[in-house]
């Protein structure tokens, strides 16, 4: 039997007075792809940024491994096992590849276990091990996006969320990314996914969520909703892409 790894109930978030996401209800089970699809300004990113403790909720109960932790910031949501890959990235540019890898093993939990953290993250990406000495800035975008995956897993996470992994790369490197979630996953690491790439996102996932102006609208496993009409009408556009 599945376990629980994640439980939110009730999740209702503000900026100021604007209300981004209202009664969020989902679980996430040990071991899966999840997804969280839906057009710009749904909330998705926002859902992310308050499960790993970036910005708080109003209301609600976040459970992680049978713990409350819906109050905790970003560093100790970390050292409890969630790791966010932002948008954007979100690497030091001026450091260099090793560095930032580094960096992602700051917490005491991880930290024993750099070399050997190391040593797995360049057997996934074989161009972050050859280009562990460059500046993270100048690397291409779909490079950066390998580092900062690699940097994330540095803090070892039961938990991986990947903001739009894909957001500008070109459709080669977007088809090595979604390649490497699934390697991941079949290592045991559990991914929420928020992805404006439907197709691909639905494709990878056991199990999606739709988010609509800050509301969780539909649930299903990826092929279910890959193949609902009403998805399809929604985000034709999108699921032309491959």
């Amino acid at each position: 039997m599945a376990n629980h790894l994640l439980k939110v109930s009730d999740l209702n978030v503000f900026y100021g007075d604007a209300q981004a996401l209202w009664d969020i209800g989902f679980n996430v089970e040990e071991g899966d792809v999840y997804s969280i699809i839906g057009s710009n300004g749904a909330g998705k990113s926002t859902i992310l940024k308050t499960l790993s403790g970036v910005i708080s909720a109003s209301s609600g109960e976040v459970e992680f491994l049978g713990s409350r932790v819906e109050r905790k910031g970003a560093n100790v949501m970390v050292d409890r096992g969630i790791a966010l890959v932002p948008e954007g990235r979100g690497l030091f540019s001026s450091l260099t590849v090793l560095e930032n890898l580094e960096l992602g093993a700051f917490t005491k939990r991880a930290r024993p276990m750099m070399k050997e953290s190391l040593e797995w993250i360049m057997g996934i990406f074989p161009i972050v091990k050859e280009r562990k000495g460059q500046l993270a800035g100048k690397m291409s975008g779909g490079e950066q996006q390998m580092v900062a995956i690699g940097r994330a897993l540095m803090s070892r996470p039961k938990l991986l969320m990947l903001d739009e992994p894909s957001l500008g790369l070109a459709p080669l490197i977007v088809k090595t990314i979604f390649e490497t979630i699934k390697a991941l996953n079949a290592q045991n690491v559990t991914i929420l996914l928020v992805e404006q790439n439907i197709h691909q996102a639905l494709k990878t996932a056991n199990h999606a969520f739709v988010l609509k102006t800050g509301r969780i609208t539909m649930m299903g496993s990826g092929d279910e909703l890959l193949a609902d009409p009403e998805i399809q009408k929604a985000y034709m556009g999108t699921l032309g892409q491959v």
